[in-house]
């Protein structure tokens, strides 16, 4: 039992903390010193249910990192309850998403994210503006889709010609001031968050919400703005 306990303290780097009490711990030690015990006892599988929901933003990233690396050198399989949607992303290869206790879509995270089964996984994982649009006859596995007074081709999963949703990630959005005869929209909200500015659009399909990473040349609320989509992040929504 001790050479077990000393081989998951060297794993987990936690050796130097062995001879501290818990009071003595930092919340990451702490969560390190719950994974160690689970290590020692060596199960088949292990159950991580809200494991960071104590922790600050910054250490919950850096102890899911640990976790994540963790369960990959050591091949572990590990069955994870969270409700926050980046952590699901960030340390699952395959994901459940849940709804009144249902199971409402099984895939890995690129998978929910890209193509979400139905507005309700649209919505969880991840922003989505899910969008009114009017589907066309079917070309193959594409079809024809307008919003508004453009018209794009997507993959139409299965969904028969008529009104349809689509789901429109944030960071998918391409504004500017450019002149065009496309989709246009004003922007009413404009947000500055370091990384990245975000965005609230007022435009002919409804209210967008945008991420945009040009943070050097902001627009200000009241702009009017050319609306272009990008290919990726964006996807008809079958239900």
């Amino acid at each position: 039992t001790n050479q077990r306990v000393a081989g998951a303290a060297e794993i987990l780097g936690i050796g130097h903390l062995l001879d501290r009490k818990p009071k003595d711990l930092s919340g990451g030690q702490r969560q390190r010193v719950a994974v160690g015990r689970a290590i020692v006892r060596q199960p088949a599988v292990f159950l991580f249910d809200e494991p960071l929901s104590n922790l600050d933003a910054k250490l919950r990233r850096r102890v899911r990192e640990d976790i994540r690396e963790l369960q990959q050198s050591l091949r572990l399989t590990v069955a994870y309850v969270t409700h926050d949607q980046q952590e699901a992303l960030a340390v699952s290869d395959r994901i459940i998403v849940m709804s009144n206790a249902k199971i409402a879509q099984v895939g890995g995270p690129r998978e929910l994210y890209e193509a979400p089964r139905d507005r309700f996984v649209a919505d969880f994982i991840g922003d989505a503006n899910l969008v009114e649009a009017e589907l066309g006859a079917h070309r193959g596995a594409r079809a024809p889709v307008r919003l508004g007074n453009v018209e794009i081709e997507l993959d139409h999963r299965g969904a028969r010609p008529g009104p349809v949703r689509v789901a429109i990630r944030p960071e998918s959005i391409v504004l500017s001031r450019e002149a065009n005869s496309g989709l246009r929209g004003t922007v009413r909200k404009a947000a500055y968050l370091g990384t990245h500015m975000e965005y609230t659009v007022e435009a002919p399909i409804g209210q967008l919400f945008v991420v945009d990473r040009d943070v050097a040349r902001p627009l200000a609320a009241g702009t009017d703005v050319a609306i272009r989509l990008s290919d990726h992040g964006v996807a008809l929504v079958p239900s």
